[in-house]
């Protein structure tokens, strides 16, 4: 029987530290859509401060596998709101639209629990 074991971490010389791990500019959104009902029910979806796109071509970051939606059907963006960042969908001119608590939309503010609606997918929106 053999023990694998993780590696032992080098023991750095006195006076030295461990470098400092740098993360980017990127913030954390703390932001995600969930699919409630289509072909990835169950997925969470993490949303980007600088656009997330949403719709059925392979290009886009969330994908539904509708033929009733758009190749490019929507994006969410965010903006910098009373130092809060406040999360947006945008309807890209979609040929069956767009529809965030049953309303069609051209472009609306999102808000904790709000469903998208967009072929036969349903999504809720999430936010901390």
């Amino acid at each position: 029987m053999s023990i694998s074991s993780s590696p032992i971490p080098p023991i750095l010389p006195e006076g030295e530290a461990e470098p400092t791990l740098v993360l980017g500019d990127a913030q954390p959104t703390f932001a995600w859509l969930v699919m409630l009902q289509g072909p990835r029910r169950g997925r969470l979806y993490a949303l980007k401060a600088e656009g997330t796109t949403l719709g059925r071509g392979a290009t886009n970051d969330i994908i539904v596998d509708d033929e009733s939606v758009s190749r490019f059907q929507a994006r969410l963006s965010a903006e910098m709101v009373f130092e809060k960042l406040q999360f947006y969908i945008q309807d890209l001119a979609s040929a069956n639209g767009t529809f965030v608590n049953g309303q069609r939309i051209v472009r609306q503010v999102l808000r904790d629990e709000d469903r998208i609606q967009v072929g036969q997918a349903t999504l809720v929106f999430k936010q901390l």
